[in-house]
């Protein structure tokens, strides 16, 4: 992909980030104060479209990010730095924690994505019969995303039930790394409509996991810190145990 399309596909990205409404060429224009023609942003978006970068709902002259542009910016974007301010909201909350429990972590997941934090331990299985402690905090901040005013949320809430079971069998064997699934990526199937960044840790009790679920828009930076920065002080609670 040329440096153009780059800088329009990475706008479009950041302002459907911003306001989780379709993006036209003239939004673009308005904002971005691009170094070419509203009729250049026009053709680009056109042949982003074309190429599976850009979709336009039925009701909107606006354009969305798909998949496939999602999947790009991560990785090209990711990598970026978050502003130093917001490590240092991350830092302050975390200092405010008390139990350090699981639960607690997980509040803070979703408290610094404001999205669905998510985290679960599984033990070693007792009389035929899997031990969890499985964790989830943050719907309000779901309920208020506009991308999931209609069934988004209620799909959610439907399968909730049956989360830590799909999230055990599927992702029980994590390591360390953070993996991220987007959309159709996610390889469970109810979660298809929305975005999951997950990974894995190791504590005597047995082995775990933490994630964070929202829409396709969350903040893929900020949320990568927020688990490195929790990842590390279940770590640190590891060997202060030890």
């Amino acid at each position: 992909m040329d440096n153009r399309k780059k800088k329009i596909l990475k706008a479009v990205v950041k302002e459907y980030q911003r306001t989780g409404e379709p993006v036209s060429s003239h939004c673009l224009m308005k904002r971005w104060h691009f170094d070419f023609s509203p009729a250049t942003v026009r053709a680009e978006m056109l042949a982003l479209d074309e190429q599976g970068f850009l979709e336009q709902p039925h009701t909107s002259a606006g354009r969305l990010p798909t998949d496939k542009a999602w999947r790009f910016f991560i990785e090209e974007m990711v990598e970026e730095e978050i502003a130093q301010s917001e490590k240092e909201l991350v830092w302050q909350r975390m200092a405010k924690l008390h139990e350090e429990s699981l639960r607690e972590m997980t509040q803070l997941l979703a408290d610094c994505s404001k999205n669905l934090g998510l985290s679960g331990m599984f033990g070693p299985a007792e009389r035929g019969k899997q031990n969890y402690d499985w964790h989830s905090a943050g719907f309000k901040w779901l309920a208020d995303e506009p991308e999931l005013q209609d069934d988004g949320f209620k799909n959610i809430l439907k399968y909730f039930d049956s989360l830590e079971e799909d999230f055990h069998r599927t992702f029980r064997d994590l390591d360390e790394e953070i993996e991220v699934f987007v959309g159709q990526e996610n390889p469970i199937k109810y979660l298809r409509g929305y975005s999951l960044m997950i990974t894995g840790f190791d504590k005597e009790e047995g082995q775990g996991l933490m994630g964070i679920l929202g829409p396709k828009r969350m903040n893929y930076q900020k949320n990568k810190f927020v688990l490195q920065e929790t990842r590390k002080r279940v770590r640190k609670q590891k060997t202060v145990n030890r």
